[in-house]
């Protein structure tokens, strides 16, 4: 290449770089990924310059490294440059840190990060850095996504697969360009092209990876622990089949300790639950990934004598006991999130990142979660509900679906009765039965928070701007029971606004989610549970008052979600009634146009005030 053609797509990478460094605070410039199969090992090389644009992007300076045990994270290399390429400072191997990564359900778990920062205080400027991964044990060659962070564009980004000729594998792409093969006598090489220059902003309930550019390959035929084939989702369960079938061995003391648990119970559900309860109050969840763990469980036997587990040792000895009580159960995989991801199509392999129990009883099945101590019997919440798992079988194991929340599942009510005052604060007592999203995440308050906590977080969690918390109390009924009650007293300041002699009330509003314009979603909208709140809203108005004028009872019914109110008025006391429900279902761009307008008539509704006045 000549010197002059050299300079000018330099210039040309700067100039670009500067165009588009006036709407990033910071871009990656270049990424490339290089994976090396060679003697049942893999070696990834990942390389990459990030050109931080101004202040605000000096947090992308901050580069962390996730690994996990046996894997070996090596010739990690770092360096400033300025925009006329010269280096302003080398990484020191002092400068580079390790931590666990440790989640807030685990007590331990063995998920790693190196991590380093390169800042300057000229902008913009460069941080290149490098390092290398080797892999003694893997069942796929890549995952592959140019995606360093959601809110940073790539401008260019490569992927070269080294793989030796014979190794027979799968591949699957999605918003790529320029793939290439090229083979020689040994090895056979593959590169992907890739570039993220518009981001992609996730939006509530949205599957923002699905648009993703990404590429995963992996071997047809393995050897992890047993040796297993991807060929169908029937030889991938036949692998994890093996790998597990040998795990289930309990010790003679907890043989014992389960006959004497389920002495004289004859129905298989209350067995079931008893040794589901017996689980969560005597094991405790860690994340343990070393070995060969990051696929296989630690035996039942380890789990019983040390009380803990990851995912899969958790359930695998939940496995175990049920079957010394002589109930059969299935080990499933399921990709666990409050919003599911849907399994890629045509491609058989490792798409889950959980593990749950399923047991058939007398033609239903009960799913169990067996990380969560708190966790109702049976329960199927918003982490697992509503997907693909993969369940494992003995030579039929096949994709299933978990089941859906029903609206009656997530249904939050609320009974507020206020007592409206002119001339000062206005008292409110709140009776909240949560259910769904609502009931887990107060669930895992009143079980796993401080008091100090609790009171904190329920007082910042109040449905109203302006208000002082005089009590309050969570109560649930049964550990089993899919519900929790928060009940509370105010104080709410400012409800009633004076118009001369009368005044005007806001009435409660129904909760709805953010959901943006449809000028401002990037993303079609997949709900995966419904939306369902049912409220009874008591306004006892201050003595020698009424209301001026009676709204209509209101009705509004659509393919997205229904939605009604009526009030009524008894002397002094306004009695209002208000239900809103949103279907589960995906909805295009196009949908995604009515189904906002169904919400902002809901909301249109609910900005609608009433007038008091005195009724002498």
């Amino acid at each position: 290449m000549s010197k002059i053609l050299l300079l000018t797509l330099i210039f040309c990478v700067i100039t670009i770089s500067r165009v588009f460094a006036q709407n990033a605070d910071a871009e990656v410039i270049q990424y490339s990924k290089l994976c090396v199969v060679e003697k049942d090992k893999l070696v990834q090389t990942d390389s990459v310059i990030i050109q931080i644009n101004n202040r605000t992007g000096d947090k992308y300076a901050e580069i962390s490294i996730p690994y996990s045990k046996p894997d070996v994270v090596s010739n990690i290399s770092a360096r400033i440059v300025s925009m006329d390429g010269k280096t302003v400072r080398e990484l020191k191997k002092n400068d580079i840190g390790n931590k666990s990564a440790i989640s807030e359900m685990s007590l331990y778990e063995d998920d790693f990060v190196r991590y380093f920062q390169l800042k300057h205080n000229v902008y913009p400027y460069r941080v290149t850095y490098s390092f290398q991964t080797t892999y003694k044990r893997f069942i796929t060659i890549v995952w592959w996504t140019p995606v360093l962070n959601s809110e940073v564009p790539v401008r260019n980004s490569r992927l070269i697969v080294r793989i030796p000729k014979e190794m027979a594998f799968r591949k699957i792409e999605n918003n790529t360009n320029g793939f290439s093969i090229d083979t020689t006598s040994d090895h056979c090489r593959l590169q992907w092209n890739a570039s993220y220059d518009k981001p992609v902003k996730p939006d509530i309930f949205s599957q923002a990876e699905k648009y993703l550019p990404y590429v995963i390959i992996a071997p047809l035929n393995f050897t992890y622990g047993v040796e297993g084939s991807m060929e169908s989702w029937k030889t991938y369960g036949n692998w994890q089949y093996r790998l597990i079938e040998h795990e289930g061995e309990l010790p003679e003391s907890e043989k014992k300790a389960i006959a004497l648990l389920i002495e004289g119970v004859k129905d298989h559900k209350e067995i079931v639950r008893i040794l589901y309860h017996y689980l969560q109050d005597h094991t405790r969840y860690i994340n343990v990934s070393v070995g060969i763990g990051g696929l296989k469980p630690y035996p039942a036997a380890y789990v019983s004598q040390n009380k803990y587990g990851d995912c899969k040792a958790l359930t695998n000895y939940l496995k175990a006991i049920l079957k010394e009580a002589g109930i059969e159960s299935f080990y499933t995989n399921v990709y666990a999130g409050e919003q599911p991801r849907d399994i890629i199509p045509g491609f058989t392999g490792p798409q889950f990142n959980h593990v749950i129990l399923a047991v058939p009883l007398s033609g239903d099945t009960i799913w169990l979660e067996s990380t969560d101590n708190t966790n109702p019997f049976g329960y199927v919440g918003t982490f697992i509900q509503n997907r693909d798992a993969l369940l494992v079988s003995k030579d039929d194991s096949k994709l299933v679906r978990t089941p859906a929340l029903q609206k009656k599942d997530v249904l939050s009510s609320y009974t507020l009765e206020f007592e409206v005052s002119v001339h000062g604060n206005s008292r409110v007592v709140l009776n909240m039965s949560l259910k769904g999203h609502d009931f887990e995440m107060f669930n895992q308050l009143h079980n796993e928070f401080t008091n100090d906590e609790k009171d904190r977080l329920i007082r910042e969690f109040m449905p109203f701007d302006n208000y002082d918390v005089l009590s309050w109390e969570l109560k649930k009924q049964h550990r089993d029971t899919a519900g929790i009650e928060l009940h509370a007293i105010l104080d709410l300041y400012k409800l009633l606004q004076p118009l001369g002699t009368e005044y005007c009330l806001s009435l409660f509003r129904v909760r709805l989610p953010s959901f943006s314009s449809p000028a401002n979603r990037h993303l079609p909208l997949v709900l995966p549970f419904p939306v369902y709140h049912s409220d009874t809203l008591i306004y006892n108005l201050p003595y020698g008052f009424a209301m001026k004028t009676k709204p209509d009872s209101v009705t509004i019914q659509t393919k997205y979600g229904n939605y009604s109110r009526t009030l009524n008025c008894i002397g002094r006391k306004i009695l209002v009634t208000e239900t809103v429900e949103l279907f589960a279902a995906a909805y295009s761009m196009d949908q995604y146009v009515d189904f906002y307008a169904f919400v902002q008539a809901v909301k249109d509704v609910e900005t609608k005030k009433i007038i008091i006045k005195p009724s002498n």
